[in-house]
């Protein structure tokens, strides 16, 4: 029994680590992400059958100049990609049925040298 809970602790404590999530359930409801070196806030809109997401994020590096993605999602569509100025994150957007999720995980840097 021990052992089943202190699995299941770390599986926990591990997502939580790696990954951050947020949901949107409802069309103009917005949410906000906040990682080591950018802030992201996001809402969607419908679009026809498409639902139309704008994700407007800040850096570190450049917390004056926010920078602005849109893109529209069809359900079942998952997009992932890394973004200018966060060296160490992919960013996922995903819509399921009615629900959109954006989330983000911590991804390896390599540095290529001679």
């Amino acid at each position: 029994m021990k052992l089943i809970l202190s699995t299941a602790a770390l599986a926990l404590t591990a997502t939580t680590a790696l990954a951050d999530t947020v949901t949107l359930t409802r069309a103009n409801a917005g949410a906000t992400l906040h990682e080591s070196d950018a802030d992201m806030s996001v809402y969607w809109v419908e679009d026809g059958d498409a639902y139309a997401l704008t994700a407007t994020y800040v850096t570190d590096e450049a917390p004056a100049d926010p920078a602005r993605l849109r893109m529209h999602l069809s359900d079942g569509d998952t997009v992932t990609f890394g973004l200018p100025g966060v060296q160490d994150r992919l960013f996922t957007f995903a819509r399921d049925g009615e629900t959109v999720s954006v989330g983000s995980a911590r991804v390896g840097v390599d540095y290529a040298s001679k």
